[in-house]
């Protein structure tokens, strides 16, 4: 019977260092993030004879690539590369005994003030996507814009950093900003949740090694919502109500925020409103790792009675530590009736 294994491969600073670094990798953990927060990845390094902090001693400035190779995996699980992306250098820490370096690095560039600087910035006449080609080309990355396009009359960035105001931005619109391999990923997440499940993870995949935990919130979920903003130069205060479809209403959310227009206050409400509901069911499952799970997919979760039903993928944590490689998924049921 052939044997399931999983390597990790390594090029750092444009050099093939699968050798060098894997060899000594204790533990490799890397979190794919959908939204809202940049991917991650962190080597726990055998340090032996110093060698972490002398010839080796990494930079501020390294950037590397990772790779999870698999081979003889199982029926229904994805063989090959799993690429995790581009990251740059973001801490060390250094332990004995025995001694030992913890690598950390993040999808953010960090070779500008991307993340760091505050800025007070005006856009007038413009579009949400404009907006972000200009933060992105300005932090050296890629947008890939995959929404709708939204006109802005007029915004101010306020003394945010860039990645702040972008993620703020977007979140008034229901978009999601993922950072990946040097780019700027911005889709409309409402869209990606009405995809077909890209697989099913049922009840009894999940004996032995796996396990899960649901959280069903009731209490703090909303049925309707109400937004009353500011409009044109006289201020003048319009009110825009939603309630979903069989439903009472009587579980109103209140919003009050500057809006462009009667179209612009749909937009904020809705997505203010669906971001609510999208917390009120939440599934973790661990399980043996595999290359087909991936952040931003959705899939039909099955064997769980009620709770049954298809989940958006809101982060992937692929962990490989000695020889077991396990993910971490943590999901959301998602919300496409509005």
């Amino acid at each position: 019977m052939n044997t399931m294994r999983s390597k990790l491969i390594v090029e750092y600073n444009g050099v093939d260092a699968t050798d060098i670094i894997a060899d000594d990798c204790d533990t490799f953990t890397w979190k794919d993030n959908a939204s809202g927060a940049a991917d991650t990845i962190t080597l726990n390094l055998a340090n032996l004879n110093q060698k972490w902090m002398n010839g080796f001693y990494p930079s501020d400035e390294d950037v590397f690539k990772a790779w999870i190779q698999l081979q003889e995996w199982a029926a229904g699980y994805k063989e090959g590369k799993v690429y995790c992306g581009t990251f740059m250098v973001d801490s060390l820490k250094y332990s004995g005994f025995p001694e030992t370096l913890q690598l950390s690095a993040i999808s953010t560039p960090i070779d500008s003030n991307f993340n760091v600087k505050q800025k007070n910035r005006t856009w007038n006449k413009t579009t949400v996507r404009t907006i972000l080609n200009d933060i992105a080309a300005a932090a050296g990355i890629t947008l890939v814009y995959d929404a709708e396009d939204i006109g802005v009359d007029s915004i101010n960035q306020n003394g945010k950093t860039d990645l702040s105001f972008a993620y703020s931005l977007c979140s008034d619109y229901g978009l999601s900003v993922k950072l990946y391999n040097i780019k700027m990923v911005v889709y409309d997440q409402t869209m990606y949740e009405k995809k077909e499940p890209a697989y099913t993870i049922a009840h009894d995949q999940l004996g032995g090694s796996g396990s899960y935990s649901i959280t069903n919130q009731v209490t703090t979920v909303y049925d309707s919502v109400k937004i009353q903003y500011t409009s044109g130069k006289k201020g003048k205060a319009i009110t825009y109500e939603y309630t979903i479809p069989g439903k009472d209403g009587k579980r109103q959310m209140f919003i009050s925020t500057k809006a462009e227009s009667y179209s612009d206050a749909e937009k904020k409400a809705k997505a203010a409103l669906r971001e609510n509901i999208r917390k009120s069911r939440t599934i973790t499952i661990k399980m043996m790792g595999s290359a087909k799970y991936m952040a931003a997919d959705c899939f039909n979760l099955s064997g769980f009675g009620k709770l049954d039903g298809i989940y958006f993928i809101d982060s992937v944590t692929h962990q490989k530590s000695g020889g077991k490689y396990t993910v971490l998924l943590a999901a959301h049921m998602v919300v496409t009736n509005f």
